[in-house]
């Protein structure tokens, strides 16, 4: 088909078009063309805002219906670690089914309106079994581990204690005094010393310690019994139990170091540090141990030493700080200071080494106005009356090990990868 052809079966559209727009003297029969174009423009911009509109609403849609996957709390042996090499095939991979009710109770806790006693199905299955028969003991000691996990510590003491009641009446032939009875017991130390009443726990402690035919084979109760008398400050009492517990396990490196501990806060220096050697001797990895010996190396003026064990242990900055940490504790303020400048100096926004700085710069010049004032001698020493404060990393976040059934310590820290 050519032009004049296609053009005449136009004419009559182009009549229409050229009655219906302003005639354009300098184009003359073309005008038409125009106002065709501009509607075709047109409606080419309508179709692609169309479907921008469309894209963008999908793409919020999308966004919408998104949302984090957090992954479920749990112990340890629960949790799933991922292989080198997998984040590149994670959203390709189905995820494994998860038990609605953790994650209904995963959901409850980041809302904030997770409560245990009652969205737990454990505690609602534990009360149930509890109310057919009370006397359950195990059943019941189930219960206060759940309170003790969940940190209620009053509940799981009461539960701890009634568990110790049935284990300690039940007749030898059913297990009476038995692994159940210990366990019920430690759990009733640890409920005790988080709520900071020692003195509820020991008699109970110390009754069954005395009636178990085991009570030989028991070195953890012993170990609990003397945390216990050193939270109450009785540190000869505490010193007595610790002693009977590294006579039943002579091997456990965290039974010593405890035991030179207690030592320790009795000033018997000589005998703290070689309790702290010999838990070395059983476990070189110990930071507890290494932090504690040097501490001690500290006190009696071997500072190198002290800063060798210290950063045996962690980093070189975390032990300037720590070694200024004991420092400060026997009021050698000036010292102090000094390694707290060099543990800054390695890192400089260290968050302990910058609270322990202000306390220090706080006890110098308190110092200073004595002085001036006339009230202290320049030759005293002041100890501080209370410990470095939370979150000012003293010499161990804990000097003693903790309540383990194998006395094992954890390895010591991995280096910091600012000390450089």
């Amino acid at each position: 088909m050519n032009c004049n052809s296609r053009f005449a079966k136009s004419h009559s559209l182009r009549e229409f078009l050229s009655d219906r727009t302003k005639p354009a003297s300098k184009f003359g029969e073309r005008s038409w063309l125009r106002s065709a174009m501009i509607v075709r423009c047109g409606a080419r911009w309508a179709t692609a805002a169309l479907l921008t509109i469309l894209g963008l609403t999908t793409s919020c849609v999308r966004r919408a219906t998104v949302s984090q996957d957090f992954g479920l709390s749990g112990t340890a042996s629960q949790r799933i670690t991922p292989k080198a090499g997998a984040g590149s095939q994670k959203i390709g991979r189905k995820a494994a089914p998860t038990d609605a009710s953790l994650r209904t109770i995963f959901q409850q806790q980041t809302q904030g309106a997770f409560n245990p006693l009652t969205d737990d199905r454990r505690f609602q299955a534990l009360q149930t079994r509890l109310n057919l028969n009370p006397q359950d003991a195990a059943t019941r000691l189930e219960l206060a581990g759940a309170y003790e996990n969940y940190r209620l510590y009053e509940e799981a003491l009461e539960q701890y204690t009634e568990t110790l009641r049935l284990a300690r009446s039940a007749p030898a032939a059913t297990g009476g005094n038995g692994p159940l009875a210990e366990q019920a017991a430690l759990g009733l130390g640890r409920c005790a010393q988080a709520l900071r009443r020692p003195g509820q726990a020991i008699p109970l402690l110390e009754a069954f310690l005395k009636e178990s035919p085991r009570a030989d084979l028991m070195p953890s109760s012993w170990n609990e019994l003397g945390l216990l008398y050193d939270e109450l400050g009785d540190l000869t009492a505490g010193e007595s139990a610790l002693r009977e517990a590294v006579a039943r396990d002579a091997g456990s490196d965290g039974l010593h170091n405890n035991l030179g501990y207690n030592l320790l806060l009795q000033n018997k220096t000589e005998s703290a540090e070689a309790e702290f050697r010999r838990a070395l001797e059983l476990n070189p990895k110990s930071a507890t141990a290494r932090n504690n010996l040097g501490t001690v190396l500290a006190r009696r003026g071997d500072l190198q030493g002290a800063l060798e064990q210290f950063q045996l242990a962690a980093d070189r900055a975390t032990a300037h700080n720590n070694l200024a940490v004991v420092l400060l504790e026997t009021g050698q303020y000036e010292q102090s200071r000094e390694e707290l400048v060099k543990a800054l100096a390695i890192r400089h926004y260290f968050a302990p080494a910058l609270t322990n700085f202000k306390l220090v710069q706080e006890r110098i010049r308190e110092r200073a106005e004595l002085l001036k004032a006339g009230r202290l001698s320049s030759s005293a020493v002041v100890v501080p009356p209370a410990p470095v404060p939370g979150g000012a990393a003293p010499t161990v976040s804990d000097n003693r090990s903790p309540n383990k059934q194998d006395g094992r310590q954890e390895a010591a820290e991995s280096k910091d990868p600012e000390d450089r």
